[in-house]
C-alpha cells in the first residue's frame, strides 16, 4: 500500500462560532460538567452515543445479577490477601522504556482492554515518569472520546454528535485497514456531525500548537471548524481512500477545537497533538473494553504504519487476556495462533521497538444464587495458561512477559485482593479497584525501571 500522506495547513483566527439555542453542559472525562470559564465547551442538546455493556463485557452490571462472593469458609487459604513483588525486567530488553529527556526524548503506547481504558492505571504510570521530573503528554489522540468507560489522557473534556459510529478491529471477522487505536470513527454530513474537544490541562493550561487530524475520506469531504471560539472556517478534504491528515493550527496555543462535517463521508483515525516543547515522554494509550489482541491480528499493518504518519515508538505494551479467556472451554491452540498474528502485525508495523506483553490479572467465580457453579480456579488456571502463551510466543516476537496474576498471588489471588482491606478488587472479581489498579500500575512502574 502506498505510503503517501497528504498533509494541509490550516491557520484559524479571529473571533465568532455559531450559536446554538439549546445547551447543555458538556461531558468532561470525570463525569462531571467543569465550573464555567470563558472557553469551556458547552455541548449542542444531543447526548453523545454511549453503548450499554453486552452480555459478553467482563464489565457489564449484568454479571452481578444474582451472584456473589464464594464464602470464607469455601474460599479458605485464598481468602488470604498476596502481594508479590514483582522483579525488574532485563535492561537490554526494554532498553525502549528508559526514560527520556529534552535530549533524547521518549515515545511509548500501551494497547489493552478495560483494565487500561479507565480508571487510574494509566494515570498512576504516567505519575511514576513525572516523579522523575519528566515532563509526560498524550501525542496521539484515539478517536473514541463518546464511548463508555474510556478516559483519554491529554483529553480534559469533549462533545461529539449521535452519528458517529465505530469501527473496531477485535470484532471484525476481516482484515481492516484501521488506525493506530484498532478503532475507527465515522461520521457523514449532518447536524450531530460535530465533535469537539477541550485540550487543556485540569489547570486549563495547553501547550497544543497544532492539531493534526489523521482521517481518509474516499469520496471527499468539507469540515467547519473553529479553534477557541474565533471564526468558523472550512477546509475541503480530497477524495482519498488512504490515510491523509490536515493540520488545524492557531498562533497561539489550542485549548478548544470545534469540529463539524459539511460534506461528505469522514473516516477518522485520531489526532496528532503537535506541542510548543516537545515532551520527555509522548506516553499514549489506546485502550477498549472488552478488547482482545485480535484488534492487533485483524489490523492490515501496512494501512496501520500510514495512518500513523511517521510516528513510531521505542516502547510498547499489550496488555490483553481478560476478555480471550472468559470462555471456560479456551483453546490454547487456537489462541496461540492468533497471539502470534497480532504480535507479527505489531513487528511489521515496529520491528525495533522494545516490547512488553501484560499479562491478564487473576479472575475469580462468583456464586449464583441458584443453579450449578463452576470451581473457583476456572478463570485462574485459564488466565495462568494465557500468560504462558504470551510468554513463549512473545519471545519469538522479541517481546518480554509480565506476570499481572503473579503480582496478585497467583491464580485465586483476585479473592485475597477482594478480601483486603481497603479491597483492591471489583465486585464482578474480574475487574479491579481504583487501589488495585494504582497498586498495579507502581508494580509495573517499578518493573520498568520507572519507580522504586
Amino acid at each position: 500500500m502506498a505510503s503517501v500522506s497528504r498533509l494541509l495547513t490550516i491557520s484559524a483566527w479571529c473571533a465568532g462560532w455559531l450559536a446554538l439555542s439549546f445547551c447543555r453542559p458538556l461531558m468532561a472525562q470525570d463525569g462531571a460538567p467543569p465550573v464555567g470559564g470563558v472557553n469551556d465547551l458547552v455541548c449542542p442538546n444531543t447526548s453523545p452515543a454511549q453503548p450499554k455493556p453486552s452480555a459478553t463485557n467482563p464489565g457489564g452490571r449484568a454479571a452481578l445479577v444474582g451472584s456473589q462472593m464464594p464464602s470464607d469458609a469455601e474460599l479458605g487459604s485464598l481468602a488470604r490477601t498476596v502481594i508479590r513483588t514483582q522483579p525488574l525486567l532485563a535492561a537490554g530488553t526494554i532498553a525502549g522504556f528508559a526514560p527520556g529527556s529534552a535530549t533524547r526524548p521518549r515515545r511509548i503506547a500501551f494497547w489493552g482492554d478495560s483494565h487500561i481504558a479507565g480508571g487510574p492505571f494509566a494515570p498512576t504510570l504516567i505519575q511514576a515518569l513525572r516523579d522523575k521530573g519528566l515532563s509526560v503528554e498524550a501525542r496521539f489522540l484515539p478517536p473514541t472520546m463518546g464511548r463508555a468507560n474510556i478516559v483519554l489522557p491529554g483529553l480534559r473534556a469533549y462533545c461529539i454528535g449521535s452519528s458517529w459510529t465505530t469501527e473496531i478491529a477485535y470484532t471484525s471477522p476481516t482484515t481492516l485497514d484501521i488506525g493506530p487505536a484498532l478503532a475507527n470513527r465515522t461520521v457523514d454530513a449532518g447536524p450531530d456531525s460535530y465533535l469537539w474537544l477541550d485540550l487543556r490541562d485540569a489547570a486549563r493550561q495547553t501547550d497544543v500548537q497544532q492539531v493534526q487530524l489523521v482521517y481518509s475520506a474516499p469520496a471527499g469531504a468539507s469540515i467547519d471548524y473553529v479553534i477557541d471560539d474565533r471564526v468558523q472556517r472550512t477546509v475541503s478534504l480530497p477524495a482519498a481512500a488512504t490515510s491523509h491528515m490536515v493540520a488545524l493550527r492557531a498562533d497561539a496555543p489550542i485549548s478548544t477545537l470545534k469540529l463539524r462535517l459539511s460534506r461528505g463521508k469522514l473516516v477518522l483515525q485520531g489526532f496528532i497533538l503537535d506541542r510548543t516543547q516537545v515532551p520527555d515522554v509522548a506516553f499514549d494509550f489506546f485502550g477498549i473494553p472488552s478488547a482482545t489482541a485480535k484488534g492487533w491480528a485483524n489490523a492490515n499493518p501496512e494501512a496501520l504504519a500510514q495512518a500513523l504518519h511517521g510516528v513510531s515508538y521505542d516502547g510498547v505494551v499489550l496488555e490483553y487476556g481478560t476478555n480471550e479467556g472468559a470462555d471456560p472451554d479456551f483453546d490454547g491452540d487456537k489462541y496461540a495462533t492468533m497471539l502470534s498474528r497480532a504480535l507479527g502485525n505489531l513487528r511489521q508495523v515496529f520491528p525495533a521497538a522494545s516490547c512488553v506483553l501484560v499479562g491478564p490479572p487473576d479472575r475469580g467465580v462468583l456464586r449464583q444464587g441458584k443453579g450449578g457453579t463452576l470451581p473457583l480456579l476456572t478463570y485462574g488456571r485459564i488466565h495462568q495458561r494465557i500468560e504462558q502463551i504470551q510468554r513463549d510466543v512473545g519471545s519469538r516476537f522479541g517481546c518480554v512477559a509480565w506476570s499481572w496474576q503473579d503480582l496478585m498471588g497467583g491464580p485465586g489471588g483476585s479473592y485475597g485482593w477482594a478480601h483486603a482491606n481497603p479491597s483492591l478488587m471489583g465486585h464482578d472479581l474480574i475487574h479491579l479497584s481504583p487501589d488495585g489498579y494504582r497498586l498495579t500500575g507502581r508494580s509495573l512502574a517499578h518493573s520498568l525501571g520507572w519507580a522504586p
